[in-house]
């Protein structure tokens, strides 16, 4: 017999297209947003603290050089010129995202209706405070030291804060930056180097700095697990540069945990050399550039004192409601922050790296 004329079910069998009704769907009441895994990990690992201006300045103690002369007995007082102190600074960048949603959709998500979202606004808000978080962290890793101030003969200048590279001493030397003064940084040229990272931790050793931090993006991170336990086992299967990865003949150091269950790992979190233990960071906001010709545009590498390296709020992180001038809620999330080094060869770079 033929079946009945409108029947819901009958005339309707089927699959209907993804996305295109809201009959027979299996869909979750969650909302899956993988950016939120990209943490910040700079910006949440590094100190906070307060800027009470818009150009952040602070000063810096210099110790008399050290003098292995010796004395006339009973010689007269003479005099010695005090240490003049460093003044550093910079300037409070402003982070504002602006946005706004309708009350019909605001309404549909407190009727149980927007999957996942009890409140559509709340949950834009809690998306922009996140995303103004990676910015921030973003510019602290960015390539180039630009900083730009505003003044009264240049109103619409944006006020930028340096990232980590603004207090290298320069950005084309090929050799190890030696001066007292700056952070101090050196070429790698090309993959991971342990020799080049080493020498860079010494130096900044020998220049009073002791660092316990090393941060790098996720494919310099893999680098560094690959040289130090190594996974190449035949000189067939070395890539090119891997003499100096690896050395010559490739060396093999598979390391296994928990041999009930034979798991295998292959991950390094912590370096320890003669002149301290430093943990290894990965951020997923630092440049992974090809080489270049100086330290501003490349990949790099960053090796700090967490504690002498903070961020500073003029304006704390938060949230600002707007009245609605049309058939909507509005607000935007807003931040006045800079990076503050509170003390010069507390950061080394390694510059120019690959992966």
């Amino acid at each position: 017999m033929a079946a009945p004329a409108n029947n819901l079910g009958i005339t309707t069998i089927g699959i209907p297209a993804p996305g295109t009704e809201g009959n027979r769907e299996d869909l979750l009441d969650a909302v899956i947003n993988l950016d939120k895994q990209k943490k910040a990990a700079v910006f949440l690992a590094l100190p906070k603290t307060t800027a009470n201006g818009m150009n952040h300045e602070y000063l810096i103690d210099n110790l008399p050089a050290t003098s292995t002369a010796g004395n006339l007995e009973g010689g007269d007082w003479s005099g010695s010129a005090g240490q003049a102190r460093t003044r550093l600074a910079n300037a409070v960048q402003t982070f504002r995202r602006d946005f706004s949603v309708s009350l019909d959709q605001v309404e549909y998500s407190r009727k149980g209706m927007t999957p996942g979202v009890a409140d559509e606004y709340q949950h834009q808000v809690e998306l922009f405070l996140l995303a103004t978080e990676q910015s921030i962290d973003a510019r602290i890793v960015a390539a180039g030291t630009t900083v730009a101030s505003v003044t009264a003969s240049a109103s619409a200048v944006l006020a930028l804060m340096g990232g980590i590279r603004n207090w290298q001493i320069t950005a084309t030397s090929a050799s190890l930056q030696t001066a007292a003064t700056a952070d101090v940084g050196l070429s790698v040229g090309g993959a991971w180097s342990r020799s080049k990272f080493l020498q860079l931790h010494e130096q900044m050793f020998t220049l009073g700095a002791d660092p316990d931090t090393l941060a790098v993006d996720p494919g310099v991170k893999a680098d560094i697990s690959a040289d130090i336990l190594g996974e190449i086992a035949t000189a067939t299967g070395q890539p090119a540069n891997a003499s100096a990865i690896y050395g010559t003949p490739a060396v093999v150091r598979q390391q296994y945990i928990n041999s009930s269950t034979a798991e295998w790992t292959q991950d390094i979190q912590f370096l320890r050399s003669d002149y301290g233990r430093v943990a290894v960071l990965i951020d997923r906001f630092i440049p992974q550039a090809a080489t270049a010709t100086n330290s501003l545009a490349g990949g790099a590498a960053f090796l700090f004192d967490r504690s002498k390296l903070r961020i500073a709020f003029w304006r704390p992180l938060r949230h600002y409601p707007l009245p609605p001038t049309g058939d909507a809620i509005k607000g935007y999330v807003h931040t006045g922050v800079t990076l503050e080094n509170l003390h010069p060869n507390t950061v080394g770079v390694l510059y120019n790296i690959t992966t």
